[in-house]
């Protein structure tokens, strides 16, 4: 278990250990979903879904002047994708609705099909829910479970979450999806039952996520894992950000901030450190509070900017003796296997963590549940 106050961060290089794409893979789909063509009114190119919710979005009836204009928008995305980092740079740079709203169809639609696509969620043969839990035996899912549930009891599992909380980058909704089935495996109980325990858990989701899980409480459209109607799609679409859009200002981002402000450790999980995301976190930390995270094939002097960026974004001064900040060139399912002890450590300037009960209430969040953005 966790025995110190940790804030999970993740970024797209976690989502990779499952199956789902980065940034130029998941813009390549993209491209893919929303190049859409006709030939004598019948779809020869790009997805039908994203066109049946652009009819229910536009609501134009047998008129299509605004729905050409969105294809038109489609073809100019892919066009500009060819020299474009990812499809956030692309809407941010086009600055135009048509683009930004097909972009972001595509965005969800291109996250429901990884997400069904993947490997390591394919529900076995004959069975109507569950998924092949040795298949995560290698990648940092499994190695969180093991955390998870390391010296805790079957009836100490209600406080499995206490000293946890995860801030999402990502749109998947990957984990919250394993986590589930890994638990109730582990402890031989019903799925609902970890799956209600599970609003227990802080997620903040800055940019939001492709539709909240048919299980969660929260605000916000629902989504089968792997996909849902184009109703669905539309009304997901229209709650997702980019990364060039901001939070807006309030309770979400206060309680994110707060996160990492209370938090003895912060581990980054296939985080690229845009300057955008690391200001979004940006707040006080604690004096002991230290800093692990995985910088997987990234460059020495990178790393030495990025170690400098955390440092003033988080008002942390890391004396040369006691050095707090860790970038190491890992995948995340390696940083788990280098780092257990430091992960599972108490971490605390004066009693340890475990032994009190007022930190824990001061870490959690006046509300259970799924944090889920809000469109501007």
């Amino acid at each position: 278990m966790f025995r110190a106050k940790t804030v999970m961060v993740i970024g797209a290089g976690a989502s990779v250990e499952v199956g789902l794409p980065m940034g130029p893979e998941l813009l390549r789909s993209i491209v893919q979903l929303t190049d859409i063509k006709f030939n004598f009114n019948r779809q020869s190119f790009g997805d039908h879904l994203i066109i049946e919710a652009l009819r229910i979005h536009l609501n134009e009836g047998a008129s299509v002047v605004k729905l050409n204009a969105h294809i038109k928008a489609g073809w100019r995305l892919a066009k500009s994708a060819t020299q474009a980092m990812s499809i956030d740079n692309v809407i941010d740079a086009l600055e135009n609705s048509e683009v930004e709203l097909i972009g972001k169809l595509g965005i969800v639609r291109a996250i429901w099909r990884a997400e069904a696509a993947s490997l390591f969620f394919r529900v076995p043969e004959g069975v109507n829910e569950g998924l092949n839990l040795s298949k995560f035996n290698d990648n940092w899912y499994g190695s969180l479970t093991k955390l998870l549930t390391e010296n805790v009891k079957l009836s100490e599992i209600e406080g499995i979450f206490d000293n946890f909380q995860i801030i999402n980058f990502n749109y998947d909704r990957c984990l919250e999806h394993y986590l589930p089935f890994s638990l109730a495996g582990y402890y031989g109980v019903e799925l609902a039952w970890i799956r209600e325990l599970m609003q227990r858990l802080v997620v903040h989701r800055p940019y939001g996520v492709a539709g909240k899980l048919p299980w969660q409480v929260g605000v916000g459209p629902s989504a089968d894992f792997g996909g849902g109607s184009a109703q669905c799609l539309s009304d997901v679409a229209q709650q997702v950000r980019t990364f060039t859009e901001r939070v807006e200002e309030g309770e979400q981002l206060a309680a994110m901030k707060a996160s990492i402000a209370n938090a003895d450790r912060v581990i980054f999980l296939g985080f690229a450190f845009h300057r955008q995301n690391v200001e979004l976190l940006a707040t006080k930390m604690q004096d002991h509070a230290e800093i692990l995270a995985t910088c997987f094939r990234i460059s020495e002097s990178d790393k030495s900017v990025i170690e400098e960026e955390l440092e003033k974004a988080f008002q942390h001064e890391f004396s040369l003796d006691d050095k707090r900040i860790t970038l190491t060139n890992a995948t995340c399912a390696q940083l788990f296997q280098e780092y257990w002890r430091t992960m599972t450590a108490v971490r605390g300037e004066h009693e340890p963590y475990a032994n009190s009960m007022q930190n824990i209430r001061s870490f959690q969040m006046p509300v259970f549940g799924q944090i889920f953005g809000k469109r501007r």
